[in-house]
């Protein structure tokens, strides 16, 4: 039997009472990718926080010991031995997503380098919204109407 603007109607409102746990879904099923543009692009790539601006410079000492490691030293990546970046994770408190690691140097990275060590960029923040998010949740939307 054919579908009337009811139905059509119906189903359009089922599916935007349920965006929000949709969002939180895909959030968390897309976790990783997320993290990554924290951790990987922001962090080490370019060594910056989530205001966009530079990390303080690593001491002359931590400078030869990252070269003699053969790691990045031109910039501060907060990346020694990796436990910080694996443990990364996300919180969310639908509309908020939060950034945290559950490394026990965390809090003393905190207070070295600011708690905007976690968090997006506003590019960031783009592609969360229009290259994960928004391709996810068109498949969604679709799927129902």
């Amino acid at each position: 039997m054919p579908r009337t603007v009811k139905d059509y109607m119906d189903s359009i409102e089922k599916v935007i009472g349920n965006i929000p746990n949709e969002t939180i879904s895909i959030i968390n099923s897309k976790s990783e990718q997320i993290i990554d543009l924290n951790r990987d692009d922001q962090l080490y790539d370019l060594g910056i926080n989530s205001d966009g601006n530079l990390l303080r410079h690593y001491s002359n000492t931590t400078i030869l010991f990252k070269k003699q490691e053969g790691k990045p030293y031109n910039r501060t990546t907060l990346f020694d031995k990796g436990d910080f970046y694996r443990g990364f994770k996300i919180k969310v408190n639908y509309p908020t997503i939060s950034i945290y690691s559950t490394d026990h140097k965390s809090s003393e990275l905190i207070d070295k380098y600011g708690t905007n060590i976690f968090g997006l960029i506003k590019e960031n923040q783009l592609k969360l919204n229009y290259e994960i998010l928004k391709p996810e949740l068109l498949k969604y939307i679709k799927q129902w109407l």
